[in-house]
Formats: structure tokens, sequence, C-alpha cells
């Protein structure tokens, strides 16, 4: 998508042509007085406005991007990898997430509902503005982003409003909170739908867009989400198992031979199924992940080596688990050094600098002081990958050990194993070698909390808490319960509305 400069020109894209509603207090968007019938009169602009779905994945007119504010502040940041070493007053709805404080009001959370409901909306004026025979690569793609920001959706909130048309205000406040079968039922219909009607993978000028092995594999990780907690729908296993068979092959001609190779500009949207792009240029367009890594005084770079002389931080000093430090060390797994950097110089000045020591995560970081295209801390380069490679192998050897055929899964995990250096196991996976794995594989790219909770309601309380205790038990914070399982629907959104319950514990 980079040879479209795809994000360059979809702020104004999804901002104007494709959101032209009347504004309106309600997160779940409605369009009453819409225009946008006049805008897909020709194949143009129906693509346009297909692109202008992803749009909402990027910074999309905001200062923070959706891997921002929900892989990292919302997922990673809640998990059992990082921990705070020290508070700013920088983004306290981080502060909030991390210690489990996170109440209805916070900007991220309701920042993370209304872009999901942005991308279905669009989603929804291309569907029912087209006929089904025509466009169907564009239908295909909306049907995909539709799917996926209901699973996000569904994951994240719980139980959410169905909406696959658009709708007016009087219309949207009467919305009931579905049941997550019937979200899920939709979600399914969506992606088989994209997948029967796309490529399996789009090269060139449509490199990153989605194609049918993106929309297979999503389906796939859909089906064992839904085996895991709170569906606990153990026939969801087979589902996923016969899914993965049969796109493994083509995903395999997509695996990366080297780890690090995964998370290099040159290397981008050759291994990855499904990312959300980024370029720089100070075109509104570039990642803010890595103005999160650590805290940092609000002018000069802490990574002088690294980073142009103006880059600054948003985050709290956010590290990395010791604890899986050490275990990555004494397996001398590659995978650490790529993802993780133990400290920086904090000057180039060899006279004067001193060595700063602190686990950090810096995979999305463009290590390159040299690069004028890079102009503000939110405008870096890195894609941000939400499908690649090794969640098939991974997810299909899970649904392989889960139906009894660990046998069969082996090749899959040790693929993953010696790219990591570590070497094939001596005997057949377990469960416990899959949830290493995709621990290690996954470090900043926001899996880790969505696993612990999928993987039971009780594991993952014990698990976080634990971490909790270790790290923060002096930070004001409080362990973890039910209720942090699931995000807050937002205060603005129970606001225009009677027919809506809180989420549990909030």
């Amino acid at each position: 998508m980079k040879a479209l400069n795809l994000y360059q020109f979809l702020t104004f894209l999804s901002g104007f042509l494709v959101l032209g509603a009347c504004k309106s207090n309600l997160d779940i968007m409605p369009v009453e007085n819409n225009t946008a019938g006049q805008f897909y009169a020709k194949e143009i602009e129906v693509k346009q406005a297909a692109l202008g779905i992803y749009a909402h994945l990027g910074r999309n007119g905001t200062n923070t991007d959706f891997a921002t504010d929900y892989f990292w502040l919302a997922s990673e940041n809640r998990s059992d990898l990082l921990y705070i070493a020290g508070e700013t007053s920088a983004q306290n709805d981080q502060l909030e997430l991390r210690k489990y404080l996170i109440s209805p009001n916070s900007g991220t959370v309701s920042a993370i509902f209304a872009r999901l409901y942005a991308m279905i909306k669009d989603a929804n004026n291309l569907l029912i503005r087209t006929n089904d025979g025509e466009y169907m690569r564009y239908r295909a793609e909306a049907s995909f982003l539709r799917a996926y920001a209901y699973f996000e959706l569904v994951r994240a909130f719980g139980p959410v409003a169905i909406v696959t048309k658009p709708i007016e205000n009087r219309d949207a406040v009467l919305l009931v909170r579905e049941p997550e079968t019937k979200i899920y039922d939709l979600i399914i219909s969506d992606l088989q739908y994209a997948a029967a009607n796309l490529s399996k993978i789009y090269t060139g000028a449509d490199a990153g867009r989605v194609g049918s092995l993106a929309a297979n594999a999503l389906l796939g990780e859909v089906y064992m989400t839904m085996a895991g907690y709170p569906q606990n729908d153990a026939s969801a296993y087979a589902k996923a198992e016969s899914v993965f068979s049969g796109i493994i092959a083509d995903v395999e001609t997509r695996f990366g031979p080297t780890y690090a190779g995964l998370f290099t500009l040159t290397n981008e949207n050759k291994y990855d199924l499904f990312s959300i792009q980024f370029s720089s240029g100070n075109t509104l367009t570039g990642s803010s992940l890595p103005g999160y890594i650590t805290s940092s005084s609000s002018s000069g770079t802490p990574f002088p080596e690294w980073a142009f002389s103006n880059y600054t931080q948003q985050g709290q000093d956010m590290r990395v688990d010791t604890l899986l430090i050490k275990e990555m060390k004494a397996n001398k797994d590659l995978r650490l050094n790529v993802s993780i950097d133990s400290g920086f110089w904090n000057s180039t000045d060899v006279t004067k600098r001193a060595w700063v020591a602190k686990n950090i995560v810096t995979k999305f970081l463009e290590k390159d002081n040299t690069d004028s295209k890079i102009k503000s801390w939110n405008d870096y380069p890195r894609n941000f990958p939400i499908i690649r490679d090794a969640d098939v192998f991974l997810l299909y050897a899970e649904a392989l050990i889960r139906n009894g055929k660990a046998s069969a899964a082996k090749y899959y995990v040790d693929k993953i194993r010696t790219r990591a250096g570590i070497g094939a196991l001596p005997a057949n996976p377990t469960f416990d070698d899959i949830k290493k794995e995709r621990k290690y594989e996954f470090i900043g790219e926001g899996r880790r909390y969505f696993d612990l909770v999928r993987w039971g309601e009780t594991d993952a309380i014990a698990t976080l808490a634990e971490f909790a205790r270790h790290y923060h038990s002096k930070t004001n914070g409080q362990l973890p319960t039910k209720r942090d399982l699931l995000l807050p629907i937002p205060q603005n959104e129970l606001k225009t509305r009677n027919n809506w319950d809180q989420n549990f514990g909030y």
C-alpha cells in the first residue's frame, strides 16, 4: 500500500467523502442526511471508499494510531510483559490501564470504540450502496474490515450493537447489545464472503491490502477465540483446524526465513498477511507506536544514535519483564535482540555519554538518526502486523494439539523455534509449548493479553495478578479481577441510551 501513499489522502477522504454524515454524539455513527450515495457511482470512487475504511487503523487525523491505542496501550500494556518502572504526568490512561484502574471515562477506550464503529459505518456505506455482483473485490474488502472491527469489539468489550446498514440517530439510540454468538455469526459470514471474493495475496501497488489468505487466517483466529473463554465452544477447534489446513501451504510460502527480517522496511508486506500501513514524511500517515517505548523529557531524543534530534516520547517508563529477559537469554533466543534493547547511549559524544540500562521494546523503532523523512514522534514508517506467518503456524499447531494431533503440530512449532535459533522440540509439542512460543514470538505486538483471556478466566486473572503483585505493589494500583478481562463501555455511549448495562465491575 505504500506505493499508493495510502494514508496520505485517506485522512481527508474518510473524513469528508466517506464519513459525510451529520455530527452526532453517538459513537455508533448515524448517517441521517447522508449524501454519500452520490459518491459510489464510479469504480474509482468505490475503490477510494474501500481504502477509506483502512484509514481508520492509521492516524486518521489524530495523534495516535489504532496500533498504539489498542495493541500497545489497551493490550500489551495490560499483559504480563510490561511494567511501569517510573511514572510521569504523561498519558494517564496508560497508567490506569496498566494498574487496572481504568474507568468508562477513559479517552483511550472511547477512541478505540469509536474507531471500530467508524470502520463498520464506512463498510456498511460501501456494501449498501453497491450491489452483490459488482465491485466484488471492494465489497469483499469492506466485508473483511467490518468483520475485523466486530472481532476486536466483541473480544475487547463483549456484547455490542450490530449495525449492518446506514441508520439514523433515532434508530441508533434504540440498538441493543447483541449476544456474542450473534456477533460471531456476522463475523464468520463476512469473512467467508471476503475469502470467496479476494485473490490470495495482492502485490505491487496493492501490496498490503487484504487477500483471501488474510480472510481465512482471521477466520481461523476467530474460531480459536470462540473455542476459549468466554464462549468455550470446544467444537470451534475443529473448525479452526479445517480453515488453517486449507491455507497452511500458501502461508508457508510467505514464511520469513529470519526473525529479524520480519521487522524491516525492506521486507514490509512480504511476510505479513494483514498489517497497518505507515509511512513517514509529515503527511499524518506515520506510526505513533515508537513514541511509547519509554518516558523522556519533552525535548531532545533519549536515543541520539537511533533517532533524529527532535524525537520525543509520550508514554510512561515501560520496561519488559526481567524474568522474560532472563529466560530468552538463557535459551539464546534470537527474538530477544530483535524485539528488545537492554539500554541506550544518551549522547553521540563518546566523551560525555552515559549508558542508560532499560529493557525496552524497540521492535518498531526505525533506528536511523539520518532519516530526514521522519519528522516527529508519530511519523515513524514501520508497518504494524495484525496477522503474520507465525500467527497461522502457532494457532494451527494449537488447534491440532487441542484436537489430539500433537504429532502433526510439531512441524509448525519447530519451524518457529528453529527460526528463533532455539532448535526443534525433542518430543511432540504440548499446550505449554504453544504458550511459551506465543509469548516470545509476539513481544510488543499486542497478542499476549488476548491469549491469556481466551486460555481461561481463572488462569488469566492469576497470571496477571501475580505479575501485578510483583511489579506494581507500590504503585497505588489494584490486582486484576474478572472485570479486567473486558474494557468498559465508554461512558459517552451509555449517556445516549438507557437500554445498555455497563460491563461487569465498572
